[in-house]
């Protein structure tokens, strides 16, 4: 059998001896462990920044981004909205589009996020054949011009 003890015991002392070391080495592998706690496995990664499509002829593979960039575009073509932001969350249940803006002033708000809520499913379906699970329209407030001086 291999016998460890002295070796473990000239580490120990050379470590004591040393106390500049084994700090800086003890702060290494703890910055190891922390990367090693938080770092993401790759199916888990993919869900969060996209989605895989496979058919027979292969892997089509749609960012988060895309869906942001065309929820955006849907959002933009609505005059009665400002300062949109768009959030997307795929997971394995579906894809969450969420949308936050501020509305102008008189803006009739059940008819504007309904048909908002209808073209983004409908557009982001023709255009990637992905199915929003739940659109969500979030309003911030209301809007007011700033007046010129």
């Amino acid at each position: 059998m291999l016998n460890i003890e002295p070796m473990l015991e000239k580490l120990v002392a050379f470590f004591v001896a040393n106390k500049t070391t084994a700090i800086i080495i003890g702060a290494v592998f703890a910055l190891l462990g922390l990367i090693g706690l938080f770092a993401k496995s790759g199916d888990i990664e993919n869900m969060k920044t996209g989605l895989a499509i496979k058919t027979e002829k292969g892997t089509t593979y749609i960012t988060k981004d895309t869906f942001d960039s065309i929820i955006m575009a849907i959002a933009r073509n609505y005059p009665e909205l400002r300062n949109i932001k768009v959030e997307t969350i795929v997971s394995q249940e579906g894809i969450v589009a969420n949308v936050y803006a501020m509305i102008l002033p008189d803006t009739v708000v059940p008819a504007l996020t309904a048909k908002l809520q209808e073209n983004i499913k409908s557009s982001v379906l023709k255009q990637t054949t992905v199915e929003i699970k739940e659109a969500n329209i979030k309003i911030k407030g209301v809007y007011l011009e700033p007046q010129k001086k």
